[in-house]
C-alpha cells in the first residue's frame, strides 16, 4: 500500500474517470455518491490515514484507524465491481486490522450480483437536486425560501457575493469557529453530544480543504457584510452533470443568509444536478435537505462480512 497524497490525485481521477465511462451505459445511471471524489477522502487525513494501491485494474483506497482498515469507498475501475475484487480486499483488511468488527467497504454503488457471505446496508443517503428548479425557486413549494432571500436582500442591500479565493482561508477558518460556538448553543447540540463532537471534528475537515483548496480545484463563494466575511460555500464537481456542496457556513445572526448564499452558488453553478450529500441521520439537517424537495435520493450502500 502506498500513503495517500495529494500527488496521487491524478491517479486517482484516471481511475474515477475510467469508472464514470462505463458506468454511464447503465440505464439507471445518473449520479454517484459524493464519495467518489479524491477531496472527499483528503479533507479527513487529521482522523484517517489514507493508503491506495490498484488490483487487477481496480483502484482500492483504505482508511486506518487505530490500526484498524476499512474502505471509505468501494474498489473502482474500467469495468463493473466483481466479487472477486470484493473478497480480495476483504482478506486484505483481515489480515492487517485487529478488530474485524469495523471491516467495511462503503459507498457501493452497484453490489454483484454474485456477492455471497456479505451483509448490505444502507448508511447514509444523499439528497440531490435539479439545479434549474432551485436557480428559478418557482411556485408554492419554494416561497418560504423565496421569502428568506428577499428579506436578506432587503435587510442588508450592500451584501457583497464573490469567487472565493484561498486568500479567504483565515477569515472562513474564524467564521466557522464562531457559527461551530453557536451551533453547539442550539437545542440539537445541547441534548447530543455527537453533534457537538461532529462540529469540532468538521472544523479540521474544512481546514485541510480550504488550505488546500487550489490544489484540490474546490469551487465556491463568500458573502461579505460590510467588509467582512459571514458566509462561504464551497464544492467540487462530481461529474461533468453534478456539484456537490461539500462546505457551507453562515453566519446565524443574518436571517435568510444561508438560503442566499445557496441559491447564490446554485444560479452560478451550471452542471444539471446538485448534490448537498447526507444529514448524518441528524433530523434538523434531513428537515431542511428535504425542505427543498430533491428530484432524487443517492443511497450509499455498505457492506460486511455476515459471520461479523
Amino acid at each position: 500500500m502506498r500513503e495517500l497524497t495529494l500527488d496521487d490525485q491524478q491517479i486517482f481521477n484516471q481511475y474515477l474517470a475510467s469508472s464514470h465511462r462505463h458506468s454511464q451505459f447503465q440505464p439507471e445511471f445518473i449520479t454517484v455518491p459524493s464519495a467518489y471524489s479524491f477531496t472527499a477522502h483528503y479533507i479527513w487525513r487529521d482522523f484517517y490515514d489514507f493508503f491506495w494501491m490498484t488490483q487487477n485494474d481496480f483502484f482500492c483506497l483504505f482508511a486506518r484507524q487505530d490500526g484498524d482498515y476499512f474502505m471509505p469507498i468501494a474498489p473502482f475501475g474500467s469495468r463493473p465491481l466483481e466479487p472477486e475484487i470484493i473478497e480480495w480486499v476483504f482478506k486484505l483488511m483481515e489480515n492487517q486490522s485487529q478488530r474485524t468488527n469495523i471491516l467495511r467497504v462503503e459507498n457501493i454503488i452497484d453490489v454483484p450480483s454474485r456477492l455471497t457471505g456479505f451483509q448490505i446496508f444502507e448508511a447514509e443517503t444523499e439528497y440531490v437536486y435539479c439545479r434549474t428548479k432551485l436557480k428559478d425557486l418557482r411556485g408554492n413549494t419554494y416561497k418560504s425560501k423565496r421569502h428568506s432571500i428577499n428579506q436578506f436582500q432587503e435587510n442588508y442591500p450592500a451584501a457583497e457575493v464573490a469567487v472565493f479565493q484561498s486568500s479567504d482561508t483565515i477569515d472562513c477558518l474564524s467564521l466557522y469557529k464562531e457559527w461551530a460556538l453557536n451551533r453547539k448553543k442550539s437545542h440539537a447540540a445541547v441534548k447530543d453530544e455527537l453533534v457537538r463532537s461532529m462540529l469540532d471534528d468538521s472544523f479540521y475537515a474544512h481546514r485541510q480543504g480550504l488550505l488546500a483548496s487550489d490544489q484540490l480545484g474546490l469551487l465556491g463563494l463568500v458573502v461579505r457584510i460590510d467588509s467582512r466575511l459571514c458566509a462561504y460555500t464551497l464544492g467540487y464537481t462530481l461529474s461533468t452533470s453534478t456539484f456537490c456542496v461539500l462546505f457551507e457556513v453562515a453566519n446565524l445572526d443574518y436571517k435568510g443568509l444561508a438560503q442566499f448564499i445557496f441559491h447564490q452558488l446554485c444560479v452560478q453553478r451550471h452542471e444539471k444536478w446538485i448534490n448537498v450529500m447526507g444529514d448524518s441521520g441528524f433530523s434538523h439537517l434531513r428537515l431542511v435537505k428535504k425542505s427543498y424537495r430533491p428530484d432524487r435520493l443517492e443511497h450509499c450502500l455498505t457492506i460486511k462480512r455476515s459471520h461479523i
